[in-house]
């Protein structure tokens, strides 16, 4: 994993028995995007991709992220507060600006997704 944020995620998403693929390539057309993590809900088929955005102070990963969510959208993969995309939906999460990520609120997240109790 390339941060603790997203080890923390993983940890979580294991700990609630969410099985994910790590950055599992997602062709699209011939070109290839890397979620940090992809998620198969068994019962239904409906496809997560989840990024975390960890450095979105650096103005340079902010213009990189802006892009590559420019191409999820068009891929039909639509940020989960927009609804579900027809391919798929995004989450996202984001590191605080002392670089920590709120575990709380990643495992509320993961709970209420997956309808865990």
């Amino acid at each position: 994993m390339r941060s603790k944020s997203e080890v923390i995620i993983a940890n979580l998403l294991h700990a609630n028995r969410v099985n994910y693929q790590y950055e599992a390539p997602l062709e699209v057309d011939s070109l290839i995007k890397y979620p940090d993590f992809t998620i198969e809900d068994d019962d239904t088929g409906e496809m997560y991709y989840w990024e975390h955005l960890g450095m979105l102070s650096d103005y340079n990963y902010r213009q990189r992220w802006n892009k590559k969510l420019m191409w999820y959208r068009e891929q039909g993969i639509l940020p989960i507060d927009e609804g579900n995309g027809s391919r798929g939906t995004l989450i996202t999460t984001e590191d605080s600006e002392d670089g920590g990520i709120d575990s709380e609120a990643v495992s509320q997240l993961i709970n209420n997704l997956f309808d865990l109790v």
